[in-house]
C-alpha cells in the first residue's frame, strides 16, 4: 500500500491527538491507531437507506474542512511545472517537485480568495 511506504508512518510525523483526513474507502485507521492519530473519513451508508443524525453532523464537519484541502490542492496545481508531462529523465524528481509546489503554496497569506 502506498501509505505504508510513505513517510506518513514515520515517528515524529504526527503528535498524539492529531487528526488527519482520508477519502471514503481509504481504510487506514488501523495504521494510525497505535500513534493515537484520528483518521476522519466520510461515513458509508453500508446498506442503510440514510445516515443517523450524529453521522450527518460528522460528515458535514469533515466536508467543511475538505473544502480547504481542495483549495490548497488547487493552488498547488497552478504551478506551470505541474501542467506539463515530466520527461522520462526527470520522473525520479516528481515527488520532490510536488512537495516544493505544496510548500510554496503554504507561503500564501490566505487559501481563500478575497473575492470568494
Amino acid at each position: 500500500m502506498i501509505i505504508e511506504r510513505s513517510d506518513l508512518l514515520k515517528d515524529g510525523m504526527f503528535e498524539k491527538g492529531d487528526s488527519i483526513m482520508a477519502d471514503r474507502g481509504i481504510m487506514v485507521q488501523d495504521l494510525f491507531a497505535n500513534k493515537d492519530v484520528q483518521v476522519n473519513t466520510p461515513t458509508f451508508l453500508e446498506g442503510k437507506s440514510q445516515l443517523e443524525a450524529h453521522e450527518v453532523v460528522h460528515d458535514r464537519r469533515v466536508a467543511s474542512k475538505r473544502i480547504h484541502v481542495e483549495r490548497v490542492i488547487g493552488l498547488a496545481k497552478r504551478y506551470k511545472i505541474l501542467k506539463n508531462d515530466l520527461s522520462h529523465s526527470k520522473i525520479h524528481l516528481g515527488s520532490r517537485i510536488m512537495t516544493i509546489c505544496f510548500v510554496l503554496s503554504n507561503f500564501r497569506r490566505s487559501i481563500v480568495d478575497k473575492f470568494a
